[in-house]
C-alpha cells in the first residue's frame, strides 16, 4: 500500500477499513477476555467498539505501512483465567477470527450486493490481518504459541514489550530497503485466504 500514490478518497477508504478492523477485533477480544476472566473483574464488562479508543499507535502505523496490524491490547497480567496460558491462547484467536468474518462479509457484499472500492479495501485488509496473525511475534496471535513454551512470565513480558517494535522494524525494512521477510512468509497464506473468501 504505497501511501504516496493514494489519492485523498483512497486514503479515506483505508482509514475506514482500519477503524472497522481494529474496532471489531479489539472490541470482541476485550469483551470475551473480561467475560471469562477468573476471578471476574470488578468493573462491569461492557462492549467497547469505539474505533478511536481501540487504536494502538504502533499497530496503526504498521497497518498504514505494511497492510496489517493490530488494535489496543489488554494487559494479560491483569486478566486471569483458571488456566492462564491456554485461556489467553484461545482469547487471542478472536482477533483473526473477527478479521476473517469481516473479510467474508465484505466478499458477500461485493459479489451479491454492492461492489465498490471501499468494500475491496476492507476485504483485502481483513484478509491480510487474518493471515499475518500466524506470525509468532507479539501482539500477533502466533506469539501465544511461544507463550505456552516460555518457562517464565518475566520472559514473556520482555517479549511482548519488544514485539511490536520488532514488527515495525521489519515492515520499515520491507518498505524502504526491500527486505520483505514477513511478506514472503505470509504471502502464500494471504493468497490462499483471498481465494477462500472469494469462493
Amino acid at each position: 500500500m504505497p501511501l504516496s500514490s493514494l489519492n485523498p478518497e483512497e486514503i479515506l477508504y483505508y482509514c475506514v477499513a482500519i477503524l472497522a478492523i481494529v474496532s471489531f477485533g479489539s472490541g470482541f477480544t476485550r469483551f470475551f477476555a473480561l467475560s471469562f476472566a477468573h476471578p471476574p473483574p470488578e468493573d462491569d464488562v461492557v462492549l467497547d467498539f469505539n474505533p478511536f479508543t481501540n487504536l494502538d499507535i504502533v499497530g496503526t502505523i504498521v497497518l498504514l505501512l505494511g497492510g496489517f496490524g493490530w488494535g489496543r491490547q489488554l494487559d494479560d497480567s491483569k486478566v486471569r483465567f483458571k488456566k492462564q496460558k491456554l485461556g489467553w491462547l484461545i482469547i487471542s484467536l478472536i482477533t483473526p477470527f473477527a478479521s476473517l468474518v469481516l473479510a467474508l462479509t465484505a466478499s458477500y457484499v461485493k459479489y451479491f450486493l454492492w461492489s465498490d472500492r471501499v468494500v475491496d479495501v476492507l476485504l483485502n485488509l481483513s484478509v491480510a490481518v487474518t493471515a499475518y496473525h500466524i506470525v509468532p511475534i507479539p501482539p500477533l496471535t502466533g506469539s501465544r504459541l511461544i507463550y505456552l513454551l516460555l518457562p517464565s512470565e518475566k520472559a514473556w513480558r520482555v517479549y511482548t514489550r519488544t514485539g511490536p517494535f520488532l514488527i515495525l522494524a521489519l515492515v520499515l525494512l520491507d518498505r524502504f530497503a526491500g527486505f520483505g521477510l514477513l511478506r514472503q512468509l505470509v504471502s502464500p497464506i494471504v493468497a490462499g485466504l483471498g481465494r477462500f473468501v472469494a469462493y
